[in-house]
């Protein structure tokens, strides 16, 4: 079968090379969808609101900027097809005729994607290419300029930490859309997100338009409910008026390489990405982007560390302004907004998220301690190799006097691999940076317990 023949066996095909007529006065919005933390649903969301703004007859570029190269899993797209991808594209002679159509592939009438490869993961490492590049900040605005006939509307699946990847992303952009996860932890990390987002824009010295969205959105659980209500608090005027609801087949429809749109069309998951559509088509930029040399652009410098490192997001932060420690944990929330967090019970007030001392995997006396914030009504456990990855194995128990759970296991020296049970549902903890992907592409939580001398 020829390579650009793969339509009947894989339902893609590769996009033809011959630009689409330009139109006068062409604009293309550019939307970066971004958020450090895992599980928040942003390659969901990329996926799925490419899909639906394609099936309204919005000429769509999806581009993938996650080293996970998720999106061409979640597509259909063969990956062993793909040969190149926007690493290649950001490392292209782009003074010279770049013609990205052999890199695209057409996933549907409307919808293209511009792919991942593995030379994306070291891309922003010192050796990696981009650094040695002038424009490196503005590699992938260039890239996308080149595509910018074609297109309406293009999509960044964003890279799941703040470098050099991500900074391209933002500086291509006129939107920033994040995903935040209606969960235990969403207040406290989406705080975080909003900050580092809005401290990138400042250094890029553009406005961009920013919203927060809401996922994995359970209507039937009152701690979500209350958290949702706490967004709308912190963020009145960026936080989105809907939401992406925890559906099942967006999970299965993920699993069988589809978009919502082919594998449960007119379902409720699907109408969710088309109100999150008819948004953002009613709702332009209220700022245009500026306007790129075809040649090469004066850049601001972007960090020239390489962030895929705890100490690199450390260095990042020195040169971006922050502190060179990691971030101190918030100050207790006003007594308003620690309500929305509390149990009714004025006996069991429990802490507020924001507020996080402590927390995480800590070496006691008499073993690991996993200490997590919570509520009295709440019900956590861990799951890890050390206990065959079992939700009740491993119970954590609230200790009112703290205000938190805790369980303490005795392990004998070695590396573990963990994640936290919340009322049922596997989570990463937020507490704990050190994270490894399995083969299956899911993440959880590590450490190493060194020998005692």
């Amino acid at each position: 079968m020829p390579a650009d023949d793969v339509r009947g066996a894989f339902g893609c095909s590769r996009a033809r090379s011959a630009p689409k007529p330009a139109r006068e006065g062409h604009f293309v919005r550019t939307i970066a969808i971004v958020n450090q933390k895992g599980g928040c649903g942003k390659t969901t969301t990329a996926i799925n609101l490419a899909a639906v703004l394609a099936k309204q007859g919005v000429r769509t570029l999806l581009v993938d900027m996650d080293p996970q190269s998720h999106c061409a899993a979640g597509l259909g797209v063969p990956e062993s097809r793909i040969e190149t991808g926007i690493a290649e594209a950001m490392l292209s002679d782009l003074d010279h005729g770049f013609d990205p159509g052999p890199m695209l592939w057409e996933v549907t009438h409307g919808l293209d994607l511009l792919p991942s490869t593995m030379m994306l993961a070291g891309l922003e490492s010192p050796d990696g290419g981009l650094y040695a590049l002038p424009d490196r900040d503005r590699r992938l605005a260039r890239v996308l300029q080149e595509c910018s006939v074609r297109y309406d509307i293009c999509l960044i699946d964003c890279s799941p930490s703040i470098g050099l990847l991500t900074y391209n992303a933002l500086r291509a952009s006129t939107q920033a859309l994040i995903p935040v996860e209606t969960g235990y932890f969403s207040l406290r990390g989406a705080r975080r997100q909003w900050g580092t987002i809005q401290s990138l824009i400042e250094r890029i010295a553009r406005p961009i338009q920013c919203n927060m969205l809401p996922t994995l959105f359970n209507p039937e659980s009152r701690l979500a409910t209350r958290i949702l209500e706490a967004l709308h608090q912190h963020f009145p005027e960026h936080l989105l008026p809907m939401m992406i609801r925890e559906h099942e087949p967006l999970r299965e429809a993920a699993s069988f390489g589809q978009p919502i749109t082919e594998f449960a069309p007119g379902s409720e998951a699907e109408q969710d990405y088309v109100a999150l559509a008819r948004w953002i088509i009613e709702h332009p930029p209220q700022v245009q982007p500026e306007l790129l040399d075809r040649r090469s652009a004066a850049s601001v410098p972007p960090p020239q560390v390489q962030p895929s490192t705890r100490v690199g997001e450390l260095a990042l932060r020195m040169q971006a302004g922050f502190d060179a420690t990691p971030a101190p944990p918030a100050p207790p929330a006003t007594s308003e907004t620690s309500a929305e967090f509390r149990s009714s019970d004025a006996s069991s007030p429990g802490p507020d998220p924001v507020d996080a001392p402590d927390y995480g995997v800590v070496i006691t006396d008499q073993g690991i301690c996993f200490r997590q914030p919570g509520l009295p009504e709440q019900s956590m456990s861990i799951s890890a190799d050390f206990n065959g990855w079992s939700a009740s194995a491993t119970p954590m128990r609230f200790d009112r006097a703290r205000g938190c759970f805790e369980a303490i296991v005795p392990l004998p020296p070695g590396q573990y691999r963990y994640q936290v049970v919340i009322d049922g549902r596997s989570r990463i903890d937020p507490y704990n940076e050190a994270t490894v992907t399995g083969e299956t592409g899911s993440s959880t939580n590590c450490f190493t317990l060194a020998p005692t001398t």
